[in-house]
């Protein structure tokens, strides 16, 4: 927050099954914040609060055609695993698992 205003938020869980993997599910800094250190300060966050719930691995998703996302999520070390499934709401479009380890 600042000001007031919303800069960011970002959501996670642990899997149900394997509990030593979470799952970034949502992320979103505002346009006047972004590239700002927001993003980032969000994302360690997230990696923070997984490291301490025992996760070994982080993933997320992302849209195949979000490629500032993409350089964002490879800049703070996450990698593509190849694997990929049709977005939810627009079947044209893919989202890209991304994964790190912690």
């Amino acid at each position: 927050m600042e000001g007031g205003l919303c800069c960011g938020i970002a959501g996670a869980f642990l899997a149900e099954d394997t509990p030593s993997r979470a799952l970034l599910v949502s992320m979103w800094t505002a346009p006047t914040h972004r590239k700002s250190g927001v993003g980032r300060m969000l994302v360690e966050a997230i990696e923070q609060w997984s490291r301490e719930r025992g996760a070994g691995r982080l993933e997320l998703l992302v849209t195949s055609t979000n490629e500032p996302a993409i350089r964002f999520y490879t800049s703070m070390g996450f990698e593509l695993t190849g694997r990929s499934e049709p977005h939810p709401y627009d079947e044209v479009l893919l989202d890209f698992e991304m994964t790190k380890m912690l």
